[in-house]
């Protein structure tokens, strides 16, 4: 069954991305390509294929196979999961130290990150994963024993109450429940679903979320949030409200350029070409308001220094034919 892309969808994306709105819907279009991550604990022979530059034991596939019938797939050696889920390994290795950590994973099922975390974690790491659904914390539960590292407590509770264990998480991981356009690509029912009544509720719930679990990490935490949506309402929307209602600070991960991400930013721009490191902690910050704070002034005229340094840099670089 063919479900054609929502018609408001269509509209907001070509707002938000005019560039690349094409591009994005002949992806959704296809065919996602396949991709596992191997237990590293399980086997020290990783998956054929071609590897995910952000991932270390995760792995491309040159086709499906039958995952249903391989031993290997149900006793847990290795999880399928998309790559692009994957890139939450690279953000806790560049933010800080897994091994050892204590991770809470707030909307864990079915299990994809979860395991994830307990891989990074390691033999002196803990990992929360917990799901509010319990039929679908029972599956998590059932993934997380297949995995089989032992540092892993599944919970089925509302985030509120991890308030209460108080600022005792190293990283707080918060995949939220989301509208679903990244679902569009492999879920006719996805498409059919969505709403942009949908996109306001679950950004909300979002909101909500993250302001229950604020409480439970530790001061210089790290909280990761992530959705499998693009619109910005639930992404850079609420990105910032985190910032400006909570006071987090972007923490800076860097993409290597090979990785074919792009980052249109000044804080790559003068990494490349100044080999300087610009804090953007307080673009997220509220720059509507009637008096800017000290930092958001050091910020832009850390802005206007930078600017003239990458010209005159690039000035001097360039050869007498190319200026």
């Amino acid at each position: 069954m063919t479900v054609s892309l929502p018609e408001a969808f269509i509209r907001n994306i070509r707002q938000d991305i005019p560039g690349d709105a094409d591009a994005l819907f002949s992806v959704l279009d296809g065919t996602p390509p396949v991709s596992v991550r191997w237990n590293p604990y399980k086997t020290q022979s990783p998956a054929e294929g071609i590897p995910v530059a952000w991932c270390r034991y995760g792995r491309y596939l040159p086709e499906r196979p039958s995952f249903t019938t391989d031993p290997l797939f149900h006793a847990g050696a290795y999880y399928v999961q998309e790559a692009s889920s994957m890139f939450v390994e690279h953000l806790l290795r560049s933010t800080t130290e897994p091994e050892g950590a204590r991770i809470l994973d707030l909307c864990a099922a079915p299990g994809g990150k979860a395991t994830l975390y307990s891989t990074l974690a390691g033999g002196d790491g803990i990992v929360i994963a917990n799901e509010v659904i319990r039929s679908r914390a029972l599956i998590l539960a059932d993934n997380i024993r297949k995995w089989g590292i032992g540092n892993t407590m599944v919970t089925n509770n509302d985030p509120a109450h991890f308030a209460g264990l108080g600022e005792w998480f190293d990283a707080v991981a918060i995949d939220a429940p989301c509208s679903g356009e990244g679902m569009f690509r492999k879920s006719p029912e996805a498409r059919g679903e969505w709403s942009e009544a949908n996109v306001r509720l679950c950004a909300a719930r979002q909101r909500r979320i993250v302001s229950d679990a604020w409480a439970a990490l530790r001061p210089g935490g790290v909280l990761i949030y992530s959705t499998c949506t693009f619109n910005r309402t639930e992404d850079e929307e609420n990105v910032r409200w985190i910032a400006e209602e909570l006071g987090g600070e972007d923490a800076g991960a860097m993409v290597p350029p090979d990785w074919g991400i792009e980052e249109k930013s000044l804080r790559k721009l003068s990494a490349i070409v100044l080999g300087k490191r610009v804090s953007k902690a307080q673009r997220l910050s509220n720059w509507e308001a009637a008096q800017l704070t000290e930092k958001q002034m050091r910020y832009a005229a850390t802005d206007a220094w930078i600017c003239p340094e990458i010209y005159r840099t690039l000035q001097h670089t360039l050869k007498p034919n190319d200026k």
